[in-house]
């Protein structure tokens, strides 16, 4: 897909082609969370919304990424393409700017959404092997939420 020139013009500083419509893209999302995040602000919801962002995989080599100092990429099961930067942010329940080292999953994110809108987890009920993050992202639980972390592809 194309990015727009408005966003192109971002960064005339790239010269490679794909790297710079990547680097527009990113940008242009970026646009799009900060509105996302203004109108909740503007409506006095930031402090009652869980907000989250994760990245599906790593960089794919197509759009010029780097991944580096990791091995691999986007469809690997290297580092370099499941260990992906994740911000979540739910002002006056979880401390801000807090770096959280202990491995996650996107699984995790459905539990911890469930839990921060209160509702109960059904006795019984399967959720995948998803963990509610709030207690270890507010420091309450210190232990690491999972055990072990696996993946298969194929």
């Amino acid at each position: 897909l194309p990015a727009p020139n408005t966003y192109l013009a971002r960064f005339t500083d790239v010269s490679d082609e794909k790297r710079r419509t990547y680097c527009a893209m990113m940008s242009a999302m970026d646009d799009a969370i900060g509105s996302v995040l203004k109108k909740l602000a503007d409506t006095q919801l930031t402090e009652n919304t869980l907000v989250c962002f994760i990245s599906d995989n790593g960089g794919p080599p197509v759009s010029a990424s780097s991944n580096g100092p990791l091995h691999g990429f986007k469809a690997q099961t290297w580092e370099g393409g499941i260990r992906v930067p994740y911000l979540v942010q739910w002002k006056g329940k979880l401390p801000a700017g807090k770096t959280y080292d202990q491995p996650v999953i996107q699984l995790d994110l459905h539990s911890t959404a469930l839990a921060a809108a209160g509702v109960p987890r059904e006795e019984g009920a399967t959720l995948g092997e998803g963990v509610n993050l709030v207690q270890h992202l507010s420091g309450e639980v210190t232990s690491p939420p999972h055990d072990a972390l696996y993946w298969r592809l194929g």
